[in-house]
């Protein structure tokens, strides 16, 4: 199973446990505190909306920090944005994030970048 790029054991199904998510992407490696924000752009037919995110203390911000530096290309994944939006609805609760949560959930193409 593959959760945020993340490989987690066979043997744990299909029901990894949020904190062992948590847990691997504290464990990855990625300096979180050099980022201050996640600028994005999100496309849905035709109309283009700019978006910033500098909420540091969600599980969202460092779920995008390191989606930022580590993938391979600056579109995201509709499967990463997916798993990062529902995790982040258990896991987070202020509103800004929740709202881009229900954005993430579109089929509309985001870029993104870390500032």
């Amino acid at each position: 199973m593959f959760i945020l790029g993340f490989h987690f054991p066979a043997d744990m199904g299909n029901t990894v446990p949020d904190e062992k998510v948590v847990e691997k992407l504290d464990e990855s490696g990625v300096d979180f505190g050099t980022v201050s924000e996640i600028k994005m752009v999100s496309e849905a037919h035709g109309v283009k909306e700019e978006l910033s995110y500098t909420n540091k203390d969600t599980f969202l911000f460092k779920a995008l920090v390191h989606y930022a530096k580590t993938a391979e290309t600056d579109y995201m994944i509709y499967t990463n944005r997916y798993q990062m939006s529902e995790l982040s609805k258990r896991i987070d609760s202020d509103d800004e994030t929740m709202a881009l949560c229900k954005k993430f959930d579109s089929m509309a193409l985001f870029r993104i970048e870390a500032a």
